[in-house]
């Protein structure tokens, strides 16, 4: 058995690491990871890992603990050895899983169509990422949707969630909504929920020079520029940011540039996690980080679940249908395929068009 490790300490580092095969308790359950997505959202996880704790997930086998760390992906997997009455052999699951062969699972609170993972070390940490759909007992579940379901779907919740923010605050009395790193999947999927909203104001993407031509092509955006002429977006109108780089170069450059009319700025992603998280012009008054479980949680104490979900999912269907018309999948083998190209990962040098999806061998 093998797990994919990344350095803590130097995030374009990682190794596979030889597993031992745990022999299961009374009510716990092994599951075997069949696929999973890797995208940017994997490294953010990585560079929040100790403010957010992603790392205490999946806590690291072999050598050194303290230095390696597991990311967590999110993918299928099936139940192939059971102690739990609750869940059974054959069982497929999806959710939040480490990027290696298999996981031991402890089903706390099970339903016909969900659970909870209700391993000790995990009781702390957010619900959302402890919690694994029963997909098939899903109406009309399919195969053949799972790698749109990896790559897009948690994406695109955040996406929805980022809409929500902006528009329960009237879009904090913005003109004008920039999106940082337009061509990231997360982007994109709020940008198309921008642009079908009549009430939204104008949408301007900015991206890199290289990715300009496929933003351009993908309709998603009113207007779109690159980082070396954001001075061109009008400084006059009232304007909130949503960046998802953490490209403090750019962020400080746009927050000169719109001074007093830089009305809140939503810190998301990181694409650029080498970058120094503090630079003189940025308005940090008027900025916040943004964590997409803490505003699922606060929309379904407001909504209730079923409204959530109903309307949650709503966004999300609309957005992948448009997303599947330029998205290319490519598929890894394995943790060793991802190995392979991780370095490029974390560099932002896998082509905004691909989704990356790592199938798991019976031998991994």
């Amino acid at each position: 058995m093998q797990e994919f490790q990344t350095n803590k300490t130097n995030l374009t580092q990682a190794r596979l690491q030889e597993t031992p095969i745990h022999t299961l308790g009374d009510g716990e359950v092994r599951v075997k990871v069949d696929r999973f997505a890797f995208t940017a959202n994997n490294i953010t996880y990585a560079v929040m890992g100790d403010q957010l704790r992603y790392w205490q997930f999946f806590p690291p086998n072999g050598d050194e603990p303290e230095k390696w760390g597991i990311i967590p992906v999110w993918g299928f997997a099936d139940v192939v050895e059971s102690n739990s009455d609750a869940l059974p052999v054959g069982e497929r699951l999806f959710g939040y899983f480490p990027p290696a062969s298999e996981l031991v699972i402890t089903p706390k609170r099970v339903t016909q169509t969900s659970l909870l993972d209700g391993s000790a070390h995990r009781a702390e940490l957010p619900p959302g990422y402890n919690m694994y759909q029963r997909v098939n007992h899903e109406p009309n579940y399919d195969r053949a949707h799972d790698n749109q379901r990896m790559l897009l779907f948690v994406l695109h919740l955040t996406s929805f969630c980022l809409h929500d923010l902006l528009k329960r605050n009237d879009w904090f009395g913005a003109e004008q909504v920039v999106i940082i790193s337009a061509s990231s999947k997360t982007s994109i999927g709020l940008a198309y929920g921008l642009t079908d909203d009549k009430d939204a104001p104008h949408v301007i993407g900015l991206t890199s020079n290289r990715h300009i031509d496929f933003v351009n092509s993908i309709d998603a955006y009113d207007s779109v520029l690159s980082y070396d002429t954001l001075e061109q977006i009008d400084a006059t109108k009232p304007t909130v940011i949503v960046d998802m780089s953490a490209n403090t170069d750019v962020l400080s450059r746009l927050h000169r540039h719109l001074g007093d009319n830089m009305r809140y700025t939503s810190n998301v992603g990181i694409t650029h996690w080498d970058e120094p998280r503090h630079v003189d012009g940025i308005i940090q008054e008027r900025s916040q980080q943004f964590f997409a479980p803490s505003h699922v949680q606060q929309c379904m104490k407001e909504w209730g679940t079923e409204a959530f979900n109903k309307r949650s999912m709503r966004y999300v269907m609309h957005s992948t249908a448009k997303t599947n018309a330029w998205l290319k999948i490519q598929e890894l083998d394995g943790v060793h395929g991802l190995l392979e190209v991780y370095k490029d990962i974390c560099e932002g040098k896998i082509a905004a068009d691909e989704g990356l999806v790592v199938v798991m061998g019976d031998n991994e």
